[in-house]
């Protein structure tokens, strides 16, 4: 089994605390990346975004099947909450997760918006989508 914990400790070393307490699953320390990953759109942090951003396509591309249901159910389907950093947050996110996530937005969102969403992915070449 993949030690997602040493993963998330390396490569996002903010959250370290958070990645190492054993009584948290990885749904918590998906919880505190959505807010620092929001929080570095904010701040335009790159190096922030492509390491949270890198740890969920990480763990989206994991044989244990519950690594990518945690990815896309506590942090991709999460990703458009904070609705003002909807552009910045659509130019991070990889096209292999969008099919499987969209099918929860179409769950949680009305029609206008999952088409605005649509239209912001239609095309876009994001950033940093290089896996870390």
């Amino acid at each position: 089994m993949v030690d997602w914990r040493e993963r998330a400790s390396a490569l996002v070393p903010e959250l370290r605390a958070v990645a190492m307490t054993e009584e948290w699953s990885c749904h918590v320390f998906f919880s505190e990346l959505s807010q620092l990953a929001a929080e570095a759109h904010r701040e335009q942090d790159d190096d922030v975004l492509r390491r949270a951003y890198g740890f969920a396509h990480w763990c989206f591309h994991q044989q244990e099947q519950f690594l990518e249901n945690a990815a896309l159910i506590s942090f991709y389907e999460h990703v458009f909450d904070d609705w003002d950093l909807r552009e910045e947050v659509a130019a991070w996110l990889p096209v292999d997760v969008l099919p499987k996530v969209r099918a929860l937005w179409e769950w949680r969102w009305p029609k206008e918006q999952l088409d605005e969403v649509d239209q912001l992915l239609a095309g876009l070449q994001p950033p940093g989508r290089d896996a870390v």
